[in-house]
Order: structure tokens, then C-alpha cells, then sequence
């Protein structure tokens, strides 16, 4: 992965330390991490942290500084305009790269990463600021960090695989028309295959408030034991063929995904078929049932193509609270739904270097703000 000074490494050409004028740094070290807290551009982070080493010591990348961060799309670009889409997605095309859409501002980062991708793989999912990836060479699953550079790379899983799932430091390759979980660690590169004993595919799993989940198709709601002995327990909680739900389920478009809010379970349905729209359910832990709601208490998701990314805020710069910002690949931008007056706006990722939009597009949320060090 490659950045410039926009990007996570230090620029060639600057400062390494604090002696390049007689008084050093003007604004005292111990001051600027205050002063990032109140940043809402990763490149005028960067710029700070690369003033010099005092101040590069100074701001790690941890989550209490990039917490004003807003939401940023990892878009496609290309360094030849005449290219379409469909010849800067070949594998090994020079003139492809990633960069950092900055969606409040609406304007394109410097930075730049060069990811493996093939049409058939590619960017899958990202969890905050990591972003996991298929090398269409070899198979193999990368897991990057795009803020730190960090690069966990892991082995074809031994199953084939419907979909990859980041959450909690865990990495989740469901099988594909099978009950068997395939799973590993961010440390530790080995996959684990664990079957639950029961008759039906898992669709979704998710870990919340360090507990795993499981969705059931029925919309059922599971909690999982992850397994050392590749056995997985399972405890029913209940939710399934709820009478709540079935309406909601006959409108529901490309199925229901597992998130959370809050430290809470969520079941979020797409019912919209031309704008996205979106039902929320809240796990009630007290009746055991999914319990529609249309407040997240100021708080904002974050769907992907076909996943939950995250719960950002309250109180996040640059998003709406209340709110569920889908990400639109194969149009290049994003929706923003209203859960108070159930409204939808649709906004263009416009930039230079775009190479258009159709279907295998590369795109996914990156949140700063939830930067994890594990």
C-alpha cells in the first residue's frame, strides 16, 4: 500500500525532528493532540503528525484522536480518464488504485492504495478503518489497515465461501450452502471450521458487545460459543417467523442483515426497491422478540452492498443522526434514509480520476473514527 502526504507515512521531504529552526516545534507537543481531537480531514492529521517526531509520538492512531473523523468511501481511481471501468478493473491494470472519498466535503484525498482486486473478488467488507480484500492470484484474504498499513494476510479458506464478515477483531467466512462457520483471528492467520450441529445455513453473524450472534433465515436470532474444538454451542433466543416481522419480510429486498446499536442486536431489512428504504428491529432481550423502532437515539448505520459496516455517534461531524447511509457501488455514491420522517436522498461520489459506474465497482464505508488497534 502506498500513501503520499496526505496519507498515514511521513512525506520524503519532511521534518523527522524538531531541530529544523532554533526553537523547534512553535506549538508545544503536549498541545497538539488537543488540537487533533478537533480535526475532521485525516490529511490535515497527517499534516500535523508529520511536522515532526515530537508531534508524530504524540498522535498514534488511536480512536480518542480521529474520534470527530467523519465517514469516508474507499472509491476507485484510475490515472487514465480514457479508461472505462471494465478495462481499469482487470487484474494488474496500472492505472488502478483506491483513494478516500471525504463525504461530508465531498472531495477526493491524496491518499492512494493499491490493493489486489479482481472483478470476482475484490473489496469485500470493511470494519472501521480496516478493509478486507480478495487477491484474485491466489485467493488469499487480506486485511488491511489503511490508516496504519498493517497487513494480515490470510489463507484460502479450506470451504467455499458465500461472503467475508469483519467484526470484532475476528474475520467470518460463512460456508457457502453449508452450516459450517469458517473463521480466524486478525493474530493469528489459521482458519477454524466449526458446525453447530444444526439444519440450517447461518446468513449473518455479528459480534456485540463481545458476545457472537448468529441470523437464522427465519430471522431467529442465535448466540454462539466460538469454538476451540472446531463445536460450536448455540443458545435459541427466539425471533423466529415473528409475527411482527412478516409483513416487514414479504417487502424485504436481498434479504436481512445482523447489526448492532447501542451494545444491542439490531435486524435491519431493505424494503425500498428503487430508493433505499429501511425497517429497523431492536433485540428485546427482556420478551425475547424483534421490536421495531425509528430512533437509534441520535446514532447513525452504515450498510455496505449487502452488509452491516457500523453504528457511528451520537454527535459524529458531517452525518445525519438517526439515519442509515448505504453505500450505492454500482451507481458511485451513497443514500442517506431518515428513520424520523422516513425520507431518502441519494448523493453522487464525484471526483476526479473517476472511471464511471457499472456492476463489480469497488466501494466500501471507512470509518476513522472507529479506529482499533487489535
Amino acid at each position: 500500500m502506498a500513501a503520499n502526504d496526505g496519507g498515514p507515512d511521513l512525506p520524503a521531504n519532511a521534518p523527522v525532528d524538531g531541530d529544523g529552526d532554533a526553537g523547534g516545534p512553535y506549538i508545544p507537543a503536549e498541545l497538539v493532540p488537543d488540537i487533533a481531537k478537533h480535526l475532521t480531514s485525516l490529511h490535515d492529521f497527517f499534516a500535523l503528525r508529520a511536522g515532526c517526531r515530537a508531534y508524530r509520538a504524540a498522535l498514534p492512531n488511536c480512536r480518542a484522536l480521529l474520534a470527530n473523523q467523519p465517514p469516508h468511501l474507499l472509491v476507485p481511481h484510475t490515472a487514465d480518464p480514457s479508461l472505462s471501468l471494465f478495462k481499469v478493473l482487470e487484474p494488474g491494470c496500472a492505472a488502478f488504485s483506491l483513494a478516500l472519498f471525504h463525504v461530508p466535503d465531498r472531495r477526493l484525498l491524496r491518499f492512494r492504495a493499491r490493493l489486489p482486486f479482481a472483478r470476482t473478488g475484490g473489496v469485500l467488507t470493511s470494519d472501521g478503518a480496516r478493509v478486507a480484500a480478495v487477491d484474485g492470484a491466489t485467493g488469499e484474504i487480506l486485511v488491511t489497515d489503511l490508516l496504519s498499513g498493517a497487513q494480515a494476510r490470510f489463507p484460502r479458506p479450506p470451504l467455499e465461501y458465500s461472503r467475508v464478515i469483519l467484526s470484532g477483531g475476528y474475520v467470518f467466512a460463512p460456508a457457502k450452502g453449508r452450516t459450517e462457520i469458517q473463521y480466524c483471528s486478525l493474530w493469528y492467520a489459521h482458519w477454524a471450521v466449526a458446525s453447530y450441529g444444526g439444519d440450517f445455513e447461518i446468513q449473518d453473524w455479528r459480534i456485540v458487545n463481545g458476545a457472537l450472534y448468529g441470523l437464522l433465515p427465519s430471522c431467529g436470532l442465535v448466540m454462539a460459543s466460538l469454538p476451540k474444538d472446531n463445536t460450536m454451542e448455540l443458545w435459541m433466543l427466539g425471533g423466529e417467523f415473528d409475527e411482527d416481522l412478516e409483513e416487514t419480510l414479504k417487502e424485504t429486498v436481498g434479504g436481512s442483515l445482523l447489526g448492532e446499536c447501542g451494545g444491542e442486536p439490531l435486524l435491519i431489512c431493505k424494503v425500498g426497491r428503487i430508493d433505499p428504504e429501511y425497517k429497523i428491529f431492536r433485540w428485546d432481550f427482556n420478551v425475547g422478540k424483534w421490536v421495531m423502532i425509528t430512533s437509534l437515539g441520535g446514532r447513525t448505520l452504515f450498510i455496505g452492498y449487502d452488509d452491516f459496516v457500523a453504528c457511528l455517534g451520537p454527535d459524529v461531524p458531517g452525518i445525519r443522526a438517526d439515519c442509515v447511509y448505504g453505500s450505492l457501488p454500482w451507481s458511485g455514491g451513497w443514500s442517506e434514509y431518515s428513520l424520523v420522517d422516513g425520507t431518502c436522498k441519494c448523493f453522487p461520489a464525484q471526483y476526479p480520476g473517476e472511471p464511471g459506474v457499472g456492476f463489480g465497482r469497488p466501494q466500501v464505508w471507512v470509518l476513522p473514527s472507529l479506529f482499533c488497534d487489535y
